[in-house]
């Protein structure tokens, strides 16, 4: 059986930090038995304008507790705890303080993982790269950029002098586009990308399309850096064959035309179109039958989304977070894990290649 937890925050007063430790004591540790790999799915340390390193030691417990039930650990980056990935070893294998009480062999660190279960092939990410794929090499340069904003430091409490400081993690077309960027919007870009966890009040399409307008000049496709072509193909087939169910939207029409002859930058940008009319479709004030059949196609073209910026194949069912919202979609095979912020808390399990979601506690 495999379990899946993500955005549990830890370092931000909402976390939700009480429940998680009741999920260990009362789930995991008297299923152990049970349970062959655990995934933490990102976020599960909250970075971002802290101290880091005190943020780590002071749940060190947690890590070592959940290390020493004899289950594999996953630990797969997301955008709050990008900088855990300088722990990693080319051979994924975590390198530790020596606080950490169990061998690093018990935990992995990595962008993305791929298990099997069931007969089944599940792929594991954070789903920061569903969202912002198109400018991906930004927006995970700023998140870790904001893993190192430090308040208490002057040279380290502007999230742009670090990025600056650090002009390695940017290509060269980025960093021209960002020293473009005026105060007034790298001030926006602060303020929509490092908010506060809770409190926001538009619709996630309506934040998707904010973020768009906010980043759009910092978009950014590099071919060689995407794989899996041909399972992109194929998701593209299996939308457009269906896109007469669809609100006529041009750019889909238009991206039912492109070939695997197509360069990457053409579908690349043709899809970016079609991401964002669909976003935009789902915002119309409809019915709500329609609006839940326009939920189904955003799942479907976020789903395309992530193959863009991950290793994703056609055949895989995608379990992510980031959405802080759980949900089992076996339709387009993807699910969200949820989060444990407040009184919200989830998890996704797997087993006999079933997926399943779950609050805690169970009902």
């Amino acid at each position: 059986m495999i379990i899946s937890v993500s955005d549990l925050h830890l370092g931000d007063p909402s976390s939700n930090k009480a429940g998680f430790l009741s999920f260990i004591e009362e789930f995991l540790k008297p299923k152990c038995d049970e349970i062959t790999d655990l995934v933490l799915l990102g976020d599960i340390l909250d970075l971002w304008r802290r101290d880091s390193v005190s943020v780590i030691f002071d749940n060190l417990d947690i890590l070592n507790d959940i290390c020493s039930l004899g289950f594999t650990v996953h630990y797969i980056i997301g955008n709050h705890d990008f900088i855990m990935k300088e722990f990693s070893q080319r051979d994924n294998s975590i390198n530790l303080p020596e606080e950490f009480a169990q061998s690093p062999n018990n935990m992995t660190v990595s962008d993305n993982l791929l298990l099997n279960n069931g007969g089944e092939s599940f792929r594991f990410i954070h789903g920061h790269q569903m969202n912002y794929w198109y400018t991906l090499p930004f927006y995970e340069a700023f998140s870790r950029a904001m893993c190192e904003v430090n308040g208490e430091v002057e040279e380290l409490a502007n999230v742009w002098t670090i990025l600056q400081k650090n002009p390695g993690d940017l290509s060269s077309v980025t960093s021209e586009k960002i020293m473009k960027l005026s105060d007034d919007q790298k001030s926006q870009i602060d303020r929509k990308l490092a908010g506060p966890l809770i409190g926001h009040v538009t619709t996630r399409e309506e934040s998707i399309i904010e973020d768009y307008n906010l980043l759009r000049n910092l978009t950014e496709f590099i071919g060689n850096q995407y794989k899996r072509r041909n399972s992109i193909l194929k998701e593209i087939l299996t939308l457009t064959l269906e896109s007469k169910k669809l609100i006529n939207i041009e750019s889909l029409e238009e991206l039912a035309k492109i070939t695997s002859e197509s360069s990457f930058e053409v579908l690349t940008g043709i899809f970016l179109n079609v991401w964002i009319d669909i976003v935009r479709k789902v915002n119309i004030e409809i019915n709500e039958a329609e609006r839940e059949e326009q939920l189904i196609w955003m799942k479907q073209i976020q789903r395309i989304a992530s193959m863009f910026s991950t290793d994703l194949q056609h055949n895989e069912f995608l379990i992510h977070g980031h959405g802080h919202n759980s949900y089992v979609d076996h339709e387009n095979r993807m699910a969200d894990t949820g989060c444990w912020i407040e009184d919200k808390a989830s998890f996704i399990s797997i087993n006999e290649g079933i997926v399943e979601s779950f609050r805690w506690p169970k009902r």
